[in-house]
């Protein structure tokens, strides 16, 4: 290959996909994603030639084959318009193949499979991943970004693995702590699918073609600063004098092993027929069971184990779960029991279910007991959001447990889920710091584990808590990187519940998309809903919003009122909470907004969005001895906190609402 000094174009696919000249000019249409698609596809094809058949097929899936050859020959002719005036001298343009010419071109991946670890140290950022602008372009394509990002994962996982044995701290996170400073993003526009945001660096396309959101302003990346993390692979051995003890042994004497394991085994978790005592109940007891399971296979986040039936009844049962549990098969098990509704058939039954930590002992962590509509014996099925809901619950209480009790492991030893689950729980700490330990978790976990979905959303709850519970400088690019995370997430796992949550929540905070989170909430609503059917508080502070948005105040009201604070419960706990505090106010329920305020603050103290909606709480009450304590509490955690930069963060609420807002924003003595 030609030497980097010679090249007159170099291609780069990891991160945003640019083609710059010497000059340093990005000559890539910045709208044309099939463009610049195609282009990739040539760039990792080891300059090998690429059937127009293949390219069709992967491009343009979905249509007619005519129409397919159609818009793969505009699209050639667009790739060689932008390569101009060097067009054919780069791309090899044949009757049935396309080639990416040795020569004047370089490409950043083949760098790294071609010379190693000094050409992944030039090539490669620390939080990027392969292609991470080209999601949904086409079905197909979707699935061979997957391979690539895999191959690639798999490659320099092998470069870094005889790196890690020299790492000095077992147990701590392997990214020197960095301050949290704002870098400076500068996208432009994206021109070909809509709503495809992403993370993106300087000069990069604009996610948001056609959105309601007005154009970017700078943001902040605060990883953007942090040293590269694959220097942390390469220090030297540390000095007999100061070498780290060896990680400590498993329970059972064995060593940790210095490398994530290859093949992932998820949560087990054995799903046990729900109990009654009615025998007019058994069938809809069976019925739940069912419905149980098929959530919980869909979640991606448990390997389902399914009990043996046998002739010997609970007896068996219960020997063939001490069993798993003796070969440690088991991490979790759900057990339920079907209540008949008081005073005979005029009341609804109730169901009970329970999630118990087989691992730790049989300790019940999870529980929620709910009243079922008045029609289920005669409709089951209108149970299945209800159950959804508490399947959505569930997996998030196992996935934090799992890992609070890998704390003492160390980084170096979890396999990229479990990486994922630390992040998400060093995040619920809800300070910079912890959002900065988080992220450097969550990059490995990408770096190793890029189609896993688990890490996917929780790069999703990463970004949605970073746009909106941190109150960014930028909010409108935090939204974006959110959507795209969310998506990338929705296309790994297209079962899991998590994801219609996840894009229920970013759409709902983009100006005009109400409707299309409403309609990816359905999954979870049901009519006439109960006070004792509240228990997922993230889901209770989306009704609300959204109903607050669509002028239903009555209702948003009544939802509020039976609000519970999660307090690091769930995931997204730190971006629901404070928001409750915040809804209450608005909808001039000044006593439980005030109330709230103050659990809030108490919960997360150093966490912006929960100060400021303490504060709004607090422009209602007389005294401002604590409204200037929480002030200053506040100034101190982010000097640089405007009222601007807080409003930005609300440009979805209604006219009335941040009019509201604003005005209170004025009484706390923030600056303008």
């Amino acid at each position: 290959m030609t030497s980097q000094a010679e090249n007159i174009l170099k291609i780069r696919l990891i991160g945003h996909m640019v083609a710059t000249t010497a000059t340093g000019e990005n000559i890539l249409p910045a709208g044309a994603r099939r463009t610049r698609g195609l282009l990739a596809i040539l760039a990792l094809s080891n300059r090998k030639p690429v059937m127009r058949q293949r390219l069709t097929e992967l491009l343009w899936s979905r249509r007619p084959t005519d129409l397919a050859r159609a818009s793969l020959r505009q699209e050639i002719h667009r790739l060689l318009d932008a390569l101009q005036p060097f067009g054919n001298e780069i791309i090899d343009i044949g009757r049935h193949t396309l080639t990416l010419k040795p020569d004047l071109t370089s490409v950043d991946v083949e760098e790294i499979y071609s010379r190693g670890l000094d050409a992944l140290d030039e090539a490669i950022e620390p939080e990027e991943m392969l292609f991470i602008d080209l999601n949904g372009i086409d079905p197909a394509f979707d699935l061979w970004l997957q391979t690539q990002r895999a191959r690639l994962s798999r490659h320099i996982q092998g470069l870094m693995t005889p790196a890690r044995t020299n790492l000095e701290d077992p147990t701590g996170i392997f990214l020197p702590p960095a301050p949290v400073t704002p870098g400076r993003l500068s996208p432009d526009n994206d021109g070909d699918t809509g709503l495809h945001g992403t993370r993106v660096p300087n000069g990069a396309a604009n996610p948001f073609r056609g959105s309601p959101l007005r154009a970017f302003s700078p943001g902040s990346s605060p990883w953007k600063e942090s040293g590269s993390a694959l220097e942390a692979f390469r220090r030297p051995p540390p000095s007999p004098a100061t070498e780290a003890p060896p990680p400590a042994p498993h329970a059972d004497g064995e060593q940790p092993p210095h490398a994530p394991v290859q093949k992932v085994r998820a949560l087990t978790l054995a799903m046990m027929p729900i109990e009654t005592k009615d025998p007019s109940f058994t069938a809809l007891a069976d019925e739940f069971g069912s419905q149980l399971n098929v959530l919980f296979v869909g979640s991606d986040v448990f390997t389902l184990v399914v009990p043996r039936h046998s002739h010997g009844g609970t007896e068996n049962l219960a020997d063939w779960i001490e069993s798993l549990v003796e070969r440690k098969q088991i991490d979790f098990l759900c057990t339920g029991v079907l209540h008949p509704g008081d005073d005979g058939m005029r009341l609804p039954p109730i169901l009970q279910l329970r999630l118990i930590d087989m691992q730790h002992g049989g300790e019940m962590i999870w529980t929620v007991r709910t009243a079922l509509p008045p029609n289920i014996r005669q409709h089951p099925g209108v149970a299945m959001p209800l159950l959804a809901r508490a399947v959505l619950s569930a997996q998030w209480t196992a996935v934090l447990r799992n890992a609070r009790s890998l704390l003492k492991r160390s980084v170096q030893t979890l396999t990229p889920d479990q990486l994922a689950a630390r992040a998400l729980s060093t995040l619920l700490q809800a300070n910079h710091q912890a959002l900065h330990d988080a992220e450097t978790l969550l990059k490995l976990a990408e770096w190793l584990g890029p189609t896993q979905p688990l890490v996917a959303l929780a790069r999703a709850v990463t970004e949605i808590t970073h746009a909106g519970a941190f109150l960014q400088d930028d909010y409108t690019t935090g939204v974006a990187r959110a959507l795209a995370a969310a998506q990338h997430a929705a296309v790994l796992s297209q079962n899991n519940l998590s994801r219609n949550f996840l894009l229920a929540f970013v759409y709902s905070h983009i100006p005009g998309h109400a409707d299309t989170a409403e309609a990816l909430l359905s999954a979870f609503k049901i009519a006439d809903e109960q006070h004792d059917q509240a228990w997922f508080a993230p889901y209770r502070a989306l009704q609300a919003l959204l109903a607050l948005m669509n002028g239903q105040l009555e209702t948003a009201r009544e939802l509020m009122r039976h609000y519970r604070v999660s307090g690091n419960a769930q995931p997204l706990s730190i971006a629901t909470d404070p928001g409750a505090a915040l809804y209450l106010f608005l909808l001039d329920l000044p006593q439980e907004a005030s109330k709230c305020g103050r659990m809030v603050a108490a919960l997360y103290p150093q966490l912006p969005s929960a100060l400021v909606y303490h504060l709004v709480a607090l422009t209602g009450e007389e005294t401002g001895t604590a409204r200037t304590n929480i002030l200053a509490r506040l100034t101190a955690l982010d000097p640089t906190l405007t009222i601007r930069r807080v409003m930005a963060a609300h440009a979805h609420l209604p006219l009335w609402a941040r009019e509201k807002l604003e005005k209170a924003l004025g009484r706390t003595g923030l600056p303008e």
